[in-house]
């Protein structure tokens, strides 16, 4: 999933990161992608509360090598 994530991230980094304003828009964006990820993650491992162990799903993102959009 992060390899297929990770293009589509790079390009709204190259589109929006010229912005100077925009880094609020990418924080946003940024959280999106994480707590969908935790949805997806404890959804995968049968968790009955969705929103729980985010910090895992995060990194394990992370450790997979999934980009940010902000700088």
């Amino acid at each position: 999933m992060v390899e297929e994530l990770n293009p589509k991230i790079q390009g709204w980094k190259n589109y929006y990161g010229l912005d100077v304003f925009a880094d609020k828009f990418l924080n946003k964006i940024d959280w999106y992608i994480r707590k969908r990820l935790t949805l997806f993650w404890n959804k995968k491992r049968n968790r009955r509360n969705k929103h729980s162990r985010s910090k895992q799903a995060a990194m394990a993102a992370q450790l997979a090598g999934l980009k940010k959009v902000a700088s």
